[in-house]
């Protein structure tokens, strides 16, 4: 009798409903415009993932960038208040996990001028050109500082194809996809991180021994100094950034 008064005292619990818990995300990742006016965000769909931008004023799509089948948005940052870089992965036949092609492509806000401009997909224009617009070579490219106080250039970083590469920093126009070479890694696998005015100050990797190394310069035309060697220290520090000044940098 203490038994099933028990059990009609306890409360009546419906069954869970786990559809929300198992439905795709309509969206992986948002990204505001230096503006305001815009929303970016990559779209999962049954294959290719997709970026889509849209208007707040109205939420209206006013970009869709999506290429073949097995392509995907990896990441993708604002260049400018217009301008979005996105780069792209590849799944290849069986294998589930993508790998990052290397191409890194471009479109504006209002889904005009969508173009590559870096990246082993790059085609020249023809022997009979002697002026080319972009460089054409096999190479992996990802943004490295988006220069907030320029309109039309950013920093990226671009690696040759290959493991214990060195990587260089170049300037380049996000319309057209023009580049100039700002500094050279002087260590291998390398990232950079610039200071507040889009100079190249720190750059830390790692070459066939695992150990990381961490370099700093004091300006754009000073050679690179060593200040951190995993080997020595048993310490990997990565830099994070600048104060507002410059005179003071920020090491994980």
């Amino acid at each position: 009798t203490l038994c099933v008064g028990l059990l009609t005292a306890m409360p009546a619990f419906s069954a869970v409903n786990v559809d929300a818990f198992v439905r795709r995300d309509r969206f992986n990742e948002i990204k505001l415009s230096p503006n305001g006016e815009y929303i970016a965000a990559t779209v999962p769909m049954e294959d290719p993932t997709a970026l889509a931008i849209i208007r707040r004023s109205d939420n209206k799509v006013t970009a869709d960038f999506r290429l073949e089948k097995n392509t995907h948005v990896h990441e993708f940052w604002w260049g400018n208040p217009e301008r979005v870089l996105i780069s792209m992965t590849r799944t290849y036949g069986d294998i589930d996990t993508p790998f990052r092609d290397g191409n890194l492509f471009a479109i504006n806000a209002d889904g005009s001028d969508p173009d590559l401009l870096v990246g082993q997909s790059v085609r020249g224009e023809g022997a009979k050109t002697r002026i080319q617009p972009k460089k054409v070579e096999q190479v992996t490219a990802y943004l490295a500082d988006g220069l907030r106080e320029d309109e039309k250039n950013v920093i990226i970083s671009v690696s040759p194809f290959g493991y214990d590469t060195y990587s260089r920093a170049d300037e380049m126009d996000v319309y057209t996809g023009r580049r100039v070479t700002v500094a050279r890694a002087p260590v291998r696998n390398a990232r950079f991180v610039t200071d507040n005015n889009g100079v190249v100050r720190f750059a830390f990797g790692f070459g066939v021994d695992n150990v990381r190394k961490l370099y700093y310069r004091a300006g754009p035309d000073a050679s690179w100094e060593l200040i951190g060697d995993e080997a020595g220290s048993g310490l990997a520090e990565v830099p994070l950034g600048f104060s507002e000044d410059d005179k003071t940098a920020y090491l994980l």
